[in-house]
């Protein structure tokens, strides 16, 4: 039954016109998110039921109606929990300087690179793009209304960042000062960092900052 269910909820993604290259990029800069929950990182077409992501949205983003969803992802693409950030992230402390080692370590990455970004933008913008895509997939915003969201997302993220590495690095630095463990997304995100995505499986995408530009 539970299977029928997730067939009969995800049939109406199944026909869908193929991305062109522009969208994919857009969706590049939710791939962190993506890839990390397993998601399809360059595809809006979801895999698992509707109603995993309704309960999510209601419960970890108290989003449950077309208002909730606009305002929520308004307040991401206009950065509003990553600008309380900056004043941790341009001040030097030992526990900032703790979090860039363990990102630089964890990224391969040589530490001066990982402190040469001084904002968490990437933490909004990234999430912009997946809560785009899931209220989507539930039924809170349309499929345009979700495209316009991703590429404003994609927009801002380009404009703040240099390039894919600053960009990951700026997603990271947000999440772990939130709160959240960075052993949580950091095998994934070093992985789209390095374009060599796990060596037992292909997993379409994760050569995505490889094959697509940071800046138009």
């Amino acid at each position: 039954m539970m299977k029928k269910r997730k067939q009969q909820q995800l049939a109406k993604f199944s026909s869908k016109t193929p991305l062109t290259d522009e969208q994919k990029r857009a969706l590049v800069f939710g791939a962190i998110l993506s890839y990390t929950r397993g998601e399809k990182i360059l595809d809006t077409i979801p895999d698992r039921r509707l109603d995993e992501y309704a309960y999510g949205l209601s419960r970890q983003w108290e989003v449950t109606n077309t208002e909730e969803a606009k305002q929520t992802i308004a307040n991401l693409l206009n950065l509003k929990r990553s600008m309380e950030f900056e004043v941790v992230l341009r001040l030097s402390s030992p526990e900032l300087s703790q979090i860039q080692e363990r990102i630089a370590k964890g990224l391969k990455l040589d530490l001066s690179t990982v402190a040469q970004t001084k904002s968490a933008y990437a933490w909004d913008t990234c999430r912009a793009v997946s809560l785009a895509k899931w209220c989507y997939w539930v039924g809170h915003i349309t499929e345009q209304e979700a495209w316009d969201y991703i590429n404003q997302a994609a927009d801002k993220g380009s404009e703040l960042g240099e390039n894919w590495t600053d960009y990951t690095v700026s997603f990271l630095l947000g999440r772990t000062i939130q709160g959240f463990d960075l052993d949580d997304v950091i095998i994934e995100a070093e992985q789209l960092v390095n374009g060599k995505g796990p060596s037992m499986r292909k997993i379409d995408g994760t050569d995505a900052y490889l094959r697509f530009p940071f800046k138009n």
